[in-house]
């Protein structure tokens, strides 16, 4: 059964909470922890479909930013031209030049980089009201650091589209 693409994630799961009640009484039972990829992506694909479906309503067509790391000081064209691919066929607004954002590979906290935090305030200013990246990973290979930027999106009521969200490999 799939959740209403109206409900908030905020805090904790009550599965979540649950299965940490019952580690604590039973330590010796044997468990299988979720990989937390799975949770991230359940948690940006249901922010998506809510700000996307609020918009819709609004009348509004969404606008969306790209935002690549370049490798060897290169212009990653490629991660460029699939997000504004992966916009066109979502029936979203492209912004031009303006909303198209890149950082060196290397800066592993997204928020010290300059791209990074250009795309922030395109959503803070009511410019944007989404960001596409070609992976998870280009924003944080951190899960932590990941799931805060997820949040803070979902509190700017925006979105994070992520073209291939399960090309990863290994872990957040």
């Amino acid at each position: 059964m799939r959740q209403s693409v109206t409900a908030r994630h905020e805090g904790l799961h009550w599965t979540d909470v649950e299965l940490q009640h019952e580690a604590r009484l039973y330590p010796d039972k044997v468990r299988i922890e979720s990989e937390p990829h799975t949770r991230l992506a359940a948690l940006r694909r249901d922010n998506l479909e809510q700000v996307i479906a609020r918009l819709r309503v609004q009348g509004r067509v969404p606008r969306v930013c790209r935002y690549a790391l370049s490798v060897g000081g290169h212009w990653p064209s490629n991660s460029l031209d699939a997000a504004a691919a992966f916009a066109v066929l979502n029936s979203w607004k492209v912004g031009g030049e303006k909303k198209t954002f890149t950082d060196h590979h290397g800066s592993p906290d997204p928020e010290l980089r300059a791209g990074w935090c250009e795309v922030r305030n395109q959503i803070r200013a009511g410019y944007a009201d989404g960001v596409v990246v070609t992976t998870t990973s280009v924003i944080s290979r951190n899960a932590d650091e990941y799931e805060r930027q997820l949040h803070w999106f979902h509190m700017h009521c925006a979105f994070v589209a992520v073209i291939a969200p399960t090309a990863y490999t290994g872990r957040l």
